[in-house]
């Protein structure tokens, strides 16, 4: 297979990834931003913005969009950090882990049939190849090789 057919083939299998959860927000009447804000907060915990949009390549403004409607419905609540008072931890309240769990809780059950056909030991595979790569990208960016 030449290099030029890979990249294509791996990077569209990736973003296809990414467009398949974007079609399920859509089929199931949530934003895909708004979708993955819940999901990381019902699957993580306590997050910063920054963290949301690192870990689900989210822009910032969007993110923030976001969680200030989620505030203004009293479905998560903010906190100054520990290191950096600037920087706010934002989690759920009650009421917003019951309105998280609406949306997230279908799509976790998609993704928990899936992993049980692929297996823990290929999904962890998975999981560390692509933030291998992540990794690596990132290094390459930073030193802006190119060739």
């Amino acid at each position: 297979m030449s290099k030029l057919k890979w990249s294509f083939d791996y990077c569209s299998a990736w973003n296809r990834g990414t467009a398949l959860y974007l079609q399920w927000a859509n089929r199931h009447g949530i934003s895909y931003p708004r979708l993955m804000v819940l999901y990381a907060l019902m699957t993580a915990g306590e997050m910063t913005q920054k963290e949301i949009c690192e870990g689900f390549g989210l822009v910032k403004q969007t993110v923030n969009t976001v969680v200030r409607d989620l505030k203004k419905n009293k479905y998560i609540i903010l906190k100054a950090g520990q290191a950096d008072r600037r920087e706010k931890k934002i989690s759920l309240t009650e009421e917003g882990r019951i309105y998280a769990e609406k949306w997230v809780n279908p799509l976790l059950k998609t993704e928990k049939r899936i992993f049980e056909i692929i297996g823990c030991e290929r999904m962890k595979q998975m999981q560390d190849t692509l933030e291998l790569f992540n990794i690596l990208f990132e290094n390459e960016m930073r030193g802006d090789k190119q060739e």
